[in-house]
């Protein structure tokens, strides 16, 4: 064990051994020097060889990497572990399907040296050599300028941050631990500052017709972050329930069905904002729209989501 890190890469996976191999080679191309800062991976049940590609990565010896067993109990409980080992007084969150630019770690402790004491966030971008895969199925992450998520890809946070406001929620099992942690750090007074020198980029994954369908399923939990967080609710929802903008569009197209025979023109209007959102989706998506129907079928299982978690929960989000 060498001397204590400046800063800790903080870093849950979970059967994607090929894109955790990415990440870590981006980590060793880091300009920082490595005596500098250390990787915690905590490997949350694996079962693709992730294990032989952490052993591998150690063997090498390009990186001060520590892998941390799993909890067993989720995406937070993960997290936690991860940062609860950390050794250094910055812990840098991200992802296993994220590459960082070259200079991400030494733009993030610059900007904690000129910004003591808040959360430090920076742009997450699809990877630029995997653009052309871009396609209906696709997932990826393009957050380019502030949000209200405070999204892991890419934060860093100061470990008394982490210490004060306990971590992540491990009650939040359906996504949402990451924006509730980063408004609960708010509302304790710490700022988040955000800077382009701390980059880092995303995988482009085609998850096929029915993996893309599942993403619709996930989230529920979200809604109990908005209840939680009052400004959040007004910040980041549309007319204080809106979080999803084909919702609107879909509750008109419906009452559009309902209407058809008795006012048809009426229920044409009424479906029309819905079918440009349709059409945007398939042209973002770079998808014929002969698949609208598919993204129709996605969005009746985001709104069915939505509606479970706000009966969960007893607060409205669409």
């Amino acid at each position: 064990m060498q001397g204590a890190p400046e800063i800790s890469v903080a870093v849950t996976t979970r059967n994607r051994s090929v894109r955790l191999e990415g990440m870590l080679r981006s980590l060793a191309d880091q300009t920082l020097d490595k005596e500098r800062f250390e990787v915690v991976v905590v490997d949350d049940g694996s079962t693709d060889g992730t294990g032989d590609s952490l052993a591998s990565s150690s063997r090498e010896g390009r990186l001060q990497l520590r892998v941390v067993g799993s909890p067993g109990s989720g995406l937070a409980a993960a997290r936690n572990a991860s940062w609860g080992a950390a050794r250094a007084p910055l812990v840098a969150f991200i992802d296993d399907d994220c590459e960082a630019t070259p200079k991400w770690l030494e733009g993030a402790l610059a900007e904690a040296a000129e910004h003591p004491g808040v959360i430090i966030q920076g742009p997450t971008t699809p990877i630029p050599r995997e653009l052309e895969l871009t396609g209906p199925f696709t997932r990826t992450k393009d957050i380019s300028e502030p949000n209200p998520s405070y999204q892991t890809c890419n934060i860093v946070y100061p470990r008394v941050v982490l210490e004060r406001t306990g971590g992540f929620d491990e009650r939040l099992r359906e996504q949402g631990e990451d924006t509730d942690l980063g408004w609960r750090a708010r509302e304790l007074g710490v700022d988040l500052h955000w800077s382009d020198r701390v980059r880092v980029h995303h995988a482009v994954d085609d998850l096929g017709p029915t993996g893309f369908l599942r993403t619709a399923l996930r989230g529920a939990d979200a809604v109990r972050v908005f209840k939680r967080h009052p400004e959040l609710r007004e910040e980041g929802l549309r007319w204080g329930i809106v979080r999803y903008a084909g919702m609107p569009g879909l509750a008109l197209a419906l009452v559009a069905i309902r209407i058809a025979r008795r006012s048809p023109v009426l229920a044409l209007l009424l479906a029309l904002p819905y079918a440009r959102h349709l059409a945007r989706t398939c042209r973002r998506r770079r998808a014929s729209f002969l698949l609208a129907p598919y993204y129709l079928l996605w969005d009746l299982l985001f709104a069915y989501t939505a509606l479970r978690g706000s009966l969960r929960h007893r607060t409205l989000v669409l």
